[in-house]
């Protein structure tokens, strides 16, 4: 039972509604940071979080691949988060683990003492960008036209300089680009490409994670936020399948750290289409200051 845990954890986001991320921590689901020389866990919950204490274990994600960590013990730390224009003091939980092994960290998901990785059948990914003008061609009007069709039902986040836009002519005022895509295995798919495009209209933008089908777009967009300041092309790109049956967390972040911070994005893709579950990132210089 302790083996499947990690996939119990993704059902339970993918059961989740669809329009934002989840609470911090949740389920069990943590962003993991480098700061200091240490690998840490920021307490940016309202409460103690539950498995953060020492000795708790954890499945961590990172660059290279997974692993089982511990919480060695707790301490207070800076860069997790800003008031005011200046740094937070926050409690964070100190990991140790087999860094080697998983590269970079990303994110930490909450086990039991009895978990084991032994007879895993996880799969781990590094995804490379396939965009290309292949990828135009097959989804460009389909794209041109889910956003107007956004659009008019009030779905594409216009701001204030456009406020009443609703619908405009496609060939002066639409425009978009894909800044990263991949072939990704989902259960229920046959040619599934996952991507990340950013369309214009008018004087408004928004970036979206979006799944297609050959041609054809699945569900909607899960926004990526520009809250959080990296462009896309800072990001690099991993995927997680933790039963190996095509029902994998697609995890964004940043390999060089930002002036203003690293970031860690979360999203679980499904054959309804892709959710973010994770928009995360440390205000090492308290990005409200820029």
């Amino acid at each position: 039972m302790a083996r499947i845990l990690p996939v119990l954890a993704l059902l339970a986001l993918a059961a989740s509604p669809a329009g934002s991320q989840e609470p911090y921590g949740s389920k069990g689901i943590f962003p993991v940071y480098e700061a200091g020389g240490e690998w840490l866990i920021f307490d940016k919950g309202p409460s103690r979080p539950k498995g953060l204490g020492r000795g708790s274990r954890l499945l961590l994600v990172g660059s290279q691949g997974a692993g089982l960590f511990a919480v060695f013990r707790s301490s207070s730390a800076y860069g997790g988060a800003c008031r005011n224009r200046s740094p937070l003091k926050l409690r964070a939980a100190l990991l140790k683990g087999p860094r080697r092994a998983v590269g970079r960290p990303i994110i930490a998901i909450r086990v039991p003492k009895s978990f084991s990785l032994k007879g895993s059948r996880a799969v781990y990914r590094k995804l490379t960008s396939e965009v290309g003008e292949t990828a135009y061609q097959r989804l460009g009007q389909t794209l041109r036209e889910a956003s107007l069709e956004e659009a008019r039902a009030g779905a594409f986040p216009f701001g204030p300089q456009d406020e009443g836009t609703r619908g405009p002519d496609p060939g002066e005022t639409l425009h978009f680009k894909i800044d990263f895509g991949s072939r990704l295995g989902v259960q229920g798919l046959k040619d599934p490409f996952v991507f990340v495009e950013e369309t214009q209209i008018s004087n408004s933008s928004r970036r979206c994670l979006r799944l297609a089908e050959g041609e054809r777009l699945v569900g909607g967009c899960a926004e990526m936020p520009r809250s959080l300041m990296a462009e896309t092309a800072l990001l690099e790109f991993v995927a997680y399948d933790p039963s190996g049956m095509g029902n994998p967390f697609l995890l964004a972040f940043t390999r060089t750290q930002p002036l203003w911070g690293d970031e860690r994005w979360g999203f679980v893709v499904r054959a309804g289409g892709p959710r973010l579950f994770l928009m995360d990132s440390m205000d090492i210089r308290c990005r409200e200051g820029f």
